[in-house]
């Protein structure tokens, strides 16, 4: 990743806005390519457990507000280890739990008073 692309990022971030580099097409590019050439189209974490769903999204797996100087890295270069991994939808909401909202919104306040008369 380039200085610029990093300086961008960082903006984005700060705005709370980080989901527009999903758009840039550095990401579209190597995403691609993460999910066809490297993992097969495979869901990762679904594989592991001997199961298979095809994989509709490459996830970070250092955040990307924590590490965007990984942002397009698929090599962690500090632990050798996969920064980018294919998962399928539901593999990827159990990696995010702070995204999954409520089924039901029991704590919200009622809009209208409950009358029975």
């Amino acid at each position: 990743m380039t200085r610029a692309q990093l300086a961008r990022l960082r903006a984005l971030i700060d705005a709370g806005q980080e989901e527009r580099f999903y758009s840039w097409r550095e990401w579209k590019r190597l995403s691609l390519h993460v999910r066809l050439r490297l993992d097969n189209n495979e869901c990762q974490k679904c594989k592991e457990r001997g199961k298979y769903a095809p994989a509709e999204i490459v996830h970070h797996i250092k955040h990307l507000r924590d590490r965007p100087d990984l942002a397009l890295s698929i090599w962690d270069p500090d632990t050798k280890e996969r920064q980018l991994v294919s998962l399928c939808r539901s593999c990827h909401e159990l990696e995010h739990p702070e995204r999954l909202r409520p089924a039901c919104a029991a704590t919200a306040e009622p809009l209208t008073e409950e009358r029975w008369d």
